[in-house]
């Protein structure tokens, strides 16, 4: 059966059988026997016994909301433990039966201070008379009553009866006064009557009992039951043992469980016995009764202090340490299982109570089921724990007022504190008991006011408590259930700080807020330390030596001089935790510490309760900010950059607080009366209003109407029932208007101006109403909190008026700080006491508070903190730079207007532009949120914006995307919305774009576009429900809109090639950066974009309609003519049958008379672009309307009047037309073409002889040739011949001038047309043979066999060679270019594969082998012969021929007819071109593509490009010394902010894999380094190698390295160079001019010394004769010295000491610490190499002897730095990485 408890703390010995004893007195306690349940609260003997349960309530009165947890009301709710009736089986013993009789019925509660006496004078003969009986009974009997004494001391504790407990409990009950007159009152306790001696002998008996119960650790001991338990039922001897249940342990019966009975003993230890954690808990509950008793009499005043022994206040404080940790955390928690080791109950059988629990981590967890057996069974030892709270809370109540009026000694102050503050690490599982939170949250707060009492008795241990409270937080839970559990009212700041309220704060059913214990208690702690202010300075010193405070501030009459001392150092405390390094000190747990913190005093500071909230957010602003401020100027290692993130992201929020208080203040001021004189009430309305503030309707509920302004409020929301309706009732703004102007009449000056009212004035009547309201609560509630508010209020009020201006303002502040000192003493609440007239309902106080905020020290300081922010906006870190601009974000999330002000935008405007992309990051999306809140603003940031979609960082181009896509969505009519579009789709467009920006561009122009429900949705964005009808309207209607977008971006971007590739990506997909996860969103994509198509195509010809509908023929009209053309032929590209029903609207555009002059022949030529690509879909009704038509005749018309770009299209259409499948033989368009032909042609073959230079013609001549080649050419690219397929050996006797011009026919056309073509590009002008070749590449299009003629005939030779002029050389390459794009269309398009099909005469196996693909490798093929001359051409003079080059190599190498080995050092040599940067790019780009598909082969043809490069330098640019050409291997880079230099190479190591993998660099390096090495094959260096060296070397010093391994790595094979080579170089120097062989280079020797003289002889020397010789080891001086100076820079530029230079191997892993590194500011390294010989081959002496020179003292130098090894650099390296030091030879931060 379950056993059954009592639920009363008392009267234990009385029922010792089942007897009920009642006690009928005004407690109205009641005790039932049969039920052990544990009572509910609601009958708990604390209900009835507390001193403080207001009882008594007015009707006819407005019941005030009291405080939350008020901690003076708590225990009249908790249930305390009824006797527990001991072991039945006792009532058969003879020596219980005789104790028995000696029982004593209770009696009523003394009346009167003699009746008092003597009850405690009965009580304690009691007790002496049950001893001296006992006594006399042991020398009689025996052992009979000292066992009866014995079964007393084992189930009590001590010598009293429960009984007798009881009574001494109601003598306190009735005898103490109220906690609340903690100094001191009227109700003196009467304890003080009784006499002295009494007392003496009474409390060491109560001692008696508090000791044992200091010994009980229920706990422990009923963990040793379970376990034992656990063990004795998984034994094999089970059924021969007795077994013992926790629950039989606990209850009154003893007795064993199961069948195996056995006598009591049989386990050996009586507290495990049947019946023993019964004994122990009374023994607990008797002690915290007599805790209770003695506290009571300790804190009572008028006894005398010597009646207590002093070990018994330790006893008590003792037995309250023990109790709240042996059993409320542990019953609270659950953790009482925790610890236990599982395998110490499998072997053992026992856990041995505390001393065998194994440490808690959090790591290891067991999972056997006997630790859920073990906390299952505890929970029978947790209940009858938890019903001991009620106890506890009034030991802590009386602790605390003993504490008030007592001085205690400092061990017994800080066990005391420490005990107490223990409570917060409370984490209430609701497992163990469904109230356990709330009876949790009732410890924790009456354990803060406890603390919070000591910390304002004793300023002396403020420092030290506040130490204890750091580490307390550490242990604090954690989860979200837990951390919070602190109840609050709901206020203004209850939302998130990144919200601000809009208008005033609404009703809400959710009432509260929690917060976190410890951020209660420290708030509780400040407002404590607060003094009453004095009257002057006197009185201020006085009290301040009075009060032995060491933290006063001597020139503070505020009274707020302890709570300014325990902000500063709580908030330094806190702080300095927060910013060790790394997890000192446990740093890392205490940032989110400070975060919540932070959260919950800004969810808290607009609470009248916690005024202290502001001041504590104000210092630590300061102290946050001073910190930041000084990170901004400290050294980059000092500070920890996890702390500067928590400090910038706490600063930010609570400046963006700050900012949301001043807007809502703003946006909702008071409106109070400006005048001392009152406006008369407005007279009733006609109609009823109302204006209830929580904005509901006139709901079906109970309204009040206010008596002044006659408006309406629910009556639930101002507190008011229909039976508490009081006679007058003034809602706030009338109460507020009303006691304004009374204030203003009393404490107006007499000396004043006028009677008008200024903020200051209405604020001093917003503080007085503010401390009415708090003063009600506080006597209504007795609650601390309201007490310290109110006296922190009138101090922070007296602070204010001391700082304030006398003649603002028309209230004399003389008199209103002295009626504020006046109501510091809070005045005790009679009985039947009004609520004071003047009041205002929660949202009323809420709104002054709020005001009152606003007006705060912290809101006024709002201008710094936003300064400290722009200014680390601006710092030279980086990391504060992204952060500041973060917090920045949060404020203008609050308050959109502050980026209006000018210094908020320049800064914002400057980190747009920040060398760091996570500051530019931050910034764009700073501006983003800005924009999207103030859309009417994003003109204001438009340019900005664009130009971070070409930013280098990829987070940076899509934050910036995701804006434009928002805004335009937001915004249709956007004005910036043409040059965002254009700009992403030309990011779309370049290959090299991330796929994420890529897919993003495309999804926002899908979305603009291309979504065909895009027209369907409505404002929410779901799909509205319309009719059909409406929905062809609204689809219309989008299209129209699309197509008025997409023209304008055409138009501004002047070309339609970028909307084109989106259109045809959009859909048709995009042949690159696929990724398989977005296959299926792209697909999506492309079948919406389909469908879309035939309106916006429609849309388009409707949009041309009415543009001629509506022109004014100006000149400006032929541009918007173009852009709407350009864009039609997009569609028409990508679907050309989309055009055909449109034909007859465009065929009218080819007669050229479209008034738009200039812009003529770019319509013509858009509209036969369209028309040539849709005639392959004209059925042949409507070919052969259209061209019985003008159509072909306008067409040829265009050949004679525009320009060669519309000649083109033109011919292009009418040859589509006349191949078309239905034409006609000899149709009409075939005459029109031939005719075209057979003019243009008869015009060359005249003009032919006419010159060999068409320069020196006329430029109708010169125009009539460009026309007719133009013409001629497009004729024979775009007509196709029936049959007219070329051989496979083609004969170039067949290209022959046709003379007769009336043979020619377009079947032969192409061959005459080809051999006319060859005459004219042998003219001498290079114009005419650009012309000639363009003509010719129509010829090598349409018929690729001809390019095999050309190379047998030289032409191809000819045009590429260095004879040929740049221009005739640009003109081929182009050729040749537009020839490979040509046949990569042609196979991918399938034209070749149908052209083959559609021939009859092609056999089966051609067309399964492919031959239709044959001819398309004949131009490549050509091209790979003459490749050795397209590499050279890449040393060209002329930049645009190498320009184009670099473009044709490109397409050689994406269609694989090239060998990228060979062609990978040419791109590399063309990094050298730094005049050219365009050319620079494009080779770059070639050299990316290589690199992502073959890193290998990239890093191995380095070296080769170096060299290339080198020599390209030498080749192409003129020299400026002796004729060689200044070579360098540095670029000058602008990279935000900072100019600076880099290799020419940089761009290929940053984008490439070789940066990321050490292997890789570390061959990269040997192979630039093995340059310097000497050849083993030859004797001798070559002097002409030295420039290259020196060029390698300049690479080599300027490599952007990110770890320190790799300029360890050429300071290490430098060395080695230097070793093996130099010392054999100076050697042989010796050996040379005479030196020391053995020591060579010990000193400086004559040369050296006459060189720098400047009088150096070499007849003198005797060196004269020996100039070669000494020449040649100059040159492999030279070799070496590059090294050697580069050495000493890498030393120098990344600060490596000579001791990690010793200890570095390559092999070595690279050191965490040595990564990200940055090269230190300075020149960077450079060497020029001097010529040692002269060009005839002789020394130049005064060269060599510099080398000379050069080389020796700085081996010298080197050896010197080999011997002095430094033990520790003096300064370290710099960082770019934020990692921890970890050596001497460690980078530091950049």
């Amino acid at each position: 059966m379950d056993p059954k408890m009592p639920s009363s703390p008392s009267k234990v010995f009385d029922q010792l059988v089942d007897a009920q004893v009642a006690i009928e007195s005004s407690t109205d306690r009641q005790h039932s026997m049969s039920s052990m349940e544990l009572a509910p609260p609601s009958s708990s003997l604390s209900a009835s016994l507390s001193p403080k349960k207001s009882t008594s309530n007015n009707s006819a009165e407005v019941q005030p909301r009291s405080l939350p947890l008020s901690p003076n009301k708590l225990f009249s709710h908790v249930e305390r433990a009824e006797a527990i009736p001991p072991r039945a089986i006792m009532k058969n013993h003879p020596q219980q039966q005789q104790l028995l009789l000696q029982a004593q019925p209770p009696t009523p509660p003394p009346s009167s201070s003699t009746a008092m006496q003597d009850t405690v004078e009965r009580i304690v003969n009691a007790v002496e008379n049950r001893e001296a009986s006992s006594r006399e009974s042991a020398l009689v009997n025996g052992t009979v009553a000292q066992q009866q004494q014995q079964i007393l001391e084992v189930t009590h504790g001590g010598p009293f009866t429960s009984t007798e407990l009881s009574q001494l409990a109601l003598l306190c009950t009735f005898g103490f006064s109220s906690s609340s007159s903690k100094n001191g009152g009227a109700n003196q306790s009467q304890w003080a009557t009784v006499d002295g001696d009494l007392l003496a002998s009474l409390t060491p008996l109560l001692r008696a009992h508090v000791t044992s119960a200091m010994r009980v650790d229920l706990v422990g001991e009923g963990l040793d039951v379970i376990v034992k338990t656990v063990k004795t039922e998984s034994s094999p001897e089970k059924k021969s043992r007795p077994v013992i249940t926790i629950h039989q342990w606990m209850m009154q019966v003893a007795k064993y469980s199961g069948p195996n009975a056995a006598p009591l003993g049989s386990l050996g230890d009586s507290k495990l016995e049947p019946g023993a954690g019964f004994n122990r808990l009374q023994v607990l509950l008797c002690g915290l009764e007599a805790s209770n008793i003695l506290l009571s009499i300790m804190a009572s005043p008028g006894v005398d202090r010597r009646v207590v022994e002093d070990d018994t206040l330790e006893a008590c404080v003792t037995l309250m340490k023990n109790h709240i940790q042996k059993h409320l955390i542990p019953a609270l928690s659950n953790t009482g299982h925790v610890g236990v080791s599982m395998s110490t109950i499998s072997d053992n059988g026992s856990c041995g109570g505390e001393a065998e629990r194994t440490p808690k981590s959090k790591k290891s967890r067991s999972v056997s089921p006997n630790r859920g057996v073990v906390a299952k069974s505890l929970k029978a030892v947790y209940s009858p724990i938890l019903s001991t709270v009620g106890q506890f809370g009034t030991m802590i109540e009386r602790a605390d007022v003993f504490v008030a009026r007592n001085e205690m000694d400092d061990s017994l102050l800080f066990t005391l504190s420490g005990a107490a503050l223990s409570t917060l690490t409370i984490d209430a599982s609701p497992l163990v008991r469904a109230d356990a939170v709330s009876l949790a949250s009732i410890i924790q707060v009456s354990s803060m006011d406890l603390i919070a009492a000591i910390f304002r008795r004793y300023p002396r241990h403020r420092s030290i408590i506040i130490e204890d409270v750091f580490p307390l937080m550490l242990k604090l839970p954690t989860s979200k259930k837990s951390l919070r559990t602190f109840l609050v009212k709901k206020s203004a700041a209850s939302s998130s700080t990144s919200e601000v309220a809009k208008g005033p704060p609404t009703s809400n059913v959710a009432d509260h807020d929690y917060i976190q214990p410890i951020c209660a208690l420290t708030l509780l702690l400040i407002q404590s330390c607060v003094v009453m202010p004095s009257q002057d300075d006197d009185e201020q010193m006085e009290g301040a030596e009075d009060s032995n405070d060491s933290w006063a501030l001597k020139d503070d009459h505020s009274g707020l001089q302890g709570c300014v001392a325990v902000c500063n150092q709580f908030t330094s405390q806190m702080l300095q935790r927060c910013a060790r390094k790394g997890e000192e000190g446990g740093a890392s747990e205490f940032r989110p510490i400070l975060s919540n913190l932070i959260d919950d005093l800004l969810l808290v500071r607009h609470l009248p309760e916690y005024p202290a909230a502001g001041m504590l957010l104000l210092y630590l602003s300061h102290r946050l900010g001073s910190d930041l401020l000084r990170a901004s100027s400290a050294a980059k290692n000092q500070v920890e950059a996890t702390y500067l993130a928590t400090a910038m992201d706490a600063f930010g929020k609570i400046t963006s607080a700050v900012a949301g208080s001043l807007q809502r203040d703003r946006e909702n001021p008071f409106k109070l009366p400006d005048s001392m004189n009152l406006c008369a009430p407005s007279p009733e309305p006609t109609e009823e209003i109302n204006r209830c503030f929580c904005g509901r309707g006139n709901l079906d509920t109970f309204m009040i109407d206010c008596d002044r302004c006659h408006s309406w409020h629910h009556g639930s929301c101002v507190g008011i029932s229909k039976d508490t309706v009081p006679d007058i009732w003034l809602c706030d703004d009338c109460t507020l208007q009303t006691t304004v102007v009374e204030q203003a009449k009393v404490f107006a000056r007499g000396s004043r101006d006028s009677d008008s009212l200024t903020s200051t004035d209405h604020n001093h009547v917003l503080r007085q109403l503010l401390l009415s309201y708090l003063s009600w609560t506080a006597q209504a509630s007795h609650s601390q909190i309201a007490e310290r508010a109110r006296e922190f209020l009138i101090a922070s009020w007296v602070k204010q008026l001391e700082g304030s201006d006398e003649t603002v303002g028309c209230f004399d502040l003389g008199l209103v700080r002295n009626f504020a000192i006046s109501q510091w003493t809070l005045p005790t609440l009679q009985p039947n006491q009004q609520r004071p007239r003047a009041h205002l309902t929660d949202d009323g106080n809420q709104r002054i508070m709020t005001s009152l905020v606003a007006s705060s020290e912290l809101c006024v300081s709002f201008n710094r903190l936003l300064g400290v922010i722009l200014r680390l906006m601006g710092d030279k870190l980086a990391s504060l730079r992204k952060l500041s601009v973060k917090a920045i974000l949060q404020v203008v999330n609050i308050d959109p207007a502050l980026m209006a002000q000018p210094t908020v935008r320049k800064e914002v405007s400057r980190c747009f532009h920040d060398e760091s992309i996570s500051v530019r990051e931050a910034a764009v999306s700073l501006v983003g949120d800005y924009i999207m809140q103030s859309p009417n603003l994003a003109a204001a940031f438009h340019a900005p914006l664009l130009e971070r979609i070409v930013d280098k960082g990829i987070s940076v181009r899509k934050r910036a995307v995701r804006i434009f896509r928002d805004v335009l969505l937001s915004n249709p009519t956007y004005e910036g919305r043409v040059t965002a579009c254009h700009a992403m789709m030309q990011r779309a467009a370049d290959r090299k774009e991330d796929d994420g920006v890529r897919d993003l561009i495309h999804e926002t122009f899908h979305t603009l576009w291309f979504n065909s429900k895009a027209f369907d949705m409505g404002s929410t964005g779901s799909p509205a429900k319309s009719k059909p009808a409406q929905l062809g309207t609204k689809a219309e209607l989008y299209c129209r809109e699309v197509s008025a977008q997409m023209v304008e971006v055409v138009r501004v971007s002047g070309s339609n090639e970028v909307l084109s590739t989106l259109v045809k990506g959009l859909l048709f997909g995009f042949a690159e950066g696929d990724k398989d996860k977005k296959n299926v969103e792209r697909k999506k994509r492309q079948e919406d974009s389909h469908s879309q198509c035939k309106l916006l195509v429609k849309a388009l010809i409707e949009l041309l309609l009415s543009f001629e509908d509506t022109r004014d023929h100006k000149e400006d009209d032929g541009k918007q003519l173009v852009a709407i053309l350009a864009t039609l032929g997009v569609f028409a590209q990508s679907f050309p049958e989309l055009v055909v029903p449109h034909v007859d609207t465009l065929v009218p555009y080819l007669k050229g008379d479209n008034g738009v002059k200039r812009y003529e022949g770019a319509v013509v030529s858009q509209v036969s672009s369209m028309i040539s690509g849709a005639s392959s879909h004209f059925s042949s009704g409507e070919l052969n309307r259209l061209t019985s038509g003008e159509l072909p005749t306008d067409l040829v018309n265009i050949c004679y009047k525009f320009p060669s770009e519309a000649v083109t299209s033109a011919v292009e259409a009418l040859a589509k037309l006349a191949n078309h499948p239905d034409a006609a033989s000899n149709s009409v368009q075939e005459k029109k073409l031939l005719k075209l032909a057979t003019q243009f042609y008869s015009y060359l073959l005249k003009t032919k002889d006419v010159t060999n230079d068409f320069s020196s013609m006329k430029k109708s001549v010169r125009d009539n040739v460009r026309r007719a080649l133009a013409a001629l050419g497009s004729i024979c690219r775009f007509y196709e011949c029936t049959g007219a397929a070329d051989d496979h050996t083609l004969d170039s006797s067949v290209f022959v001038i046709e003379t007769d011009v009336a043979k020619l026919q377009l079947s032969n056309l192409s061959n005459a047309a080809f051999a006319l073509f060859l005459r004219y590009l042998s003219k001498e002008d290079e114009s005419t043979k650009c012309l000639a070749l363009r003509a010719m590449n129509g010829v090598f299009i349409s018929r690729p066999r001809v390019v095999l003629v050309a190379e047998q005939m030289g032409i191809i030779t000819s045009v590429i060679g260095d004879e040929a002029p740049p221009s005739v050389q640009i003109e081929s390459l182009r050729c040749w270019r537009d020839i490979l794009i040509s046949e990569e269309k042609r196979i991918d398009s399938g034209a070749a594969k149908a052209k083959m099909e559609a021939q009859k005469d092609v056999t089966l196996s051609k067309r399964i082998g492919g031959d239709q693909d044959g001819d398309s490798s004949i131009s490549g093929s050509v091209l790979t012969e003459h490749s050795e001359r397209l590499y050279a051409l890449t040393l060209s003079k002329d930049e645009k021929v190498r320009h184009m080059i670099i473009d044709l190599i490109g397409h050689l190498l994406r269609q694989g007819l090239i060998n990228p080995m060979e062609t990978v050092p040419h791109l590399l040599a063309v990094q050298g071109d730094v005049k050219c940067p365009s050319t620079r790019a494009l080779a770059l780009k070639l050299l990316q593509n290589e690199g992502e598909k073959r890193p290998d082969m990239l890093r191995q043809r380095i070296c080769a490009g170096i060299k290339q490069a080198f020599h390209f330098q030498r080749n192409v640019y003129s020299g400026s010394n002796n004729g060689n050409a200044k070579v360098t291997a540095l670029i000058a880079k602008s990279d935000g902010p900072k100019d600076g230099w880099e290799t020419i190479f940089d761009a290929v190591i940053k984008e490439s894999a070789i940066r990321n993998k050490k292997a890789q660099r570390q061959g990269l390096l040997k192979g630039i380094i093995s340059l310097f090495e000497k050849d083993p094959g030859v004797n001798c260096s070559s002097a002409e190698q030295l420039p290259m060296l020196a060029f390698a070397s300049e690479i080599l010093g300027n490599f952007p390295y990110t770890s320190l391994s790799d300029p360890l790595f050429i300071v290490y094979h430098s060395s080695c160079i230097a070793a093996l080579d130099g010392q054999g170089v100076l050697s042989q120097f010796a050996e040379l001019v005479g030196g020391d062989v053995c020591d060579p280079n010990s000193d400086e020797d004559d040369i050296e010394k006459s060189s720098t003289q400047g009088k150096f002889d070499a007849a003198e020397l005797g060196l004269e004769a020996k100039g070669a010789e000494f020449g040649q080891l100059c040159v492999e001086a030279a070799r070496i010295l590059p090294l050697l100076k580069l050495k000493q820079f890498l030393r120098k530029a990344y600060n490596i000491s000579e001791a990690r230079i010793t200890s570095y191997v390559p092999s070595e892993k690279e050191l965490i610490h040595e990564k990200g590194i940055s090269i230190a500011d300075g020149p960077p390294f450079s060497f020029t190499m001097t010529s040692i010989f002269d060009a005839d081959g002789n020394i130049n002496w005064s060269n060599a002897t510099k080398i000379y020179s050069s080389f020796r003292r700085m081996m010298r130098d080197a050896e010197a730095d080999d011997v002095h090894v430094d033990p520790e650099p003096t300064k370290s390296p710099k960082r770019t990485a934020k990692r921890k030091r970890g050596g001497s030879d460690q980078v530091e931060e950049s």
